[in-house]
């Protein structure tokens, strides 16, 4: 039997959502829907929260962040996932830690303080109306390749990631999926973009959230549509 190759790496993904605050005495904000493309059966729990972000004040080196993300791990029984990112705020991008897989909202004063306690700065709190902005997280990736040029996500089935020929600007990207959205008849899926690092360096792939039996078939139009886009703007 051909042993799989899997790809354990890390990247970025860049997408845009739409963020609230959540009132506490430091700042959070909340992405109101993590995957706003995509309407369907696969999308997480809606009475959990959600993607929150919490809002650095300071100077912190993403090396510094990891580590605080481990340190606070060791002392608390609270499940969570934490990595750094970027979030837009009063029309720039703020470091923030973006949290993930917390059960309920009770426990974000906990973490909030047990970061501090690990030399970690946050903004004050304020409220925010919703507004939307651009998000860049670090991710850690585990991909299994099921084309030449297409990743499955190990860890979400729902996440797949298609290699492209050159780096979209995020408003060249936004203005191709709107157009490549409205001229098909199943445009249900959500994408994002993303950078993964390989042994050749730095591509550029786009993410895609669809269903988790996503037809291969769909998958391949989807990226022949990019593809055809992006040679109109080279």
């Amino acid at each position: 039997m051909e042993k799989k190759h899997i790809i354990e790496t890390i990247g970025t993904i860049e997408k845009k959502e739409i963020l609230t605050t959540i009132g506490y005495d430091d700042l959070v904000l909340e992405s109101l829907h993590p995957f706003p493309g995509y309407h369907g059966t696969t999308i997480p729990d809606e009475d959990k929260p959600k993607s929150v972000f919490f809002m650095i004040k300071g100077n912190f080196s993403e090396e510094i962040i990891i580590r605080t993300i481990q340190q606070v791990k060791k002392v608390t029984d609270i499940e969570f996932d934490a990595t750094p990112a970027f979030v837009t705020l009063h029309n720039e991008m703020a470091p923030s830690i973006r949290i993930r897989d917390i059960k309920k909202y009770d426990v974000i004063p906990d973490l909030l303080r047990l970061f501090r306690n690990a030399g970690i700065s946050f903004q004050s709190g304020k409220k925010i109306e919703p507004y939307e902005g651009l998000i860049k997280v670090k991710k850690y990736f585990l991909l299994d390749p099921i084309t030449d040029c297409t990743l499955q996500d190990m860890e979400v089935p729902a996440m797949k990631y298609f290699q492209l020929p050159l780096k979209l600007e995020w408003n060249q990207f936004e203005q191709i999926t709107l157009h490549i959205k409205r001229n098909m008849e199943d445009a249900n899926f959500d994408a994002a973009l993303a950078t993964i690092y390989r042994k050749a360096g730095l591509i550029d792939y786009i993410r895609i959230y669809e269903d988790v039996d996503c037809s291969l078939e769909k998958l391949n139009q989807i990226r022949k549509r990019y593809i055809q886009e992006i040679k109109k703007i080279v």
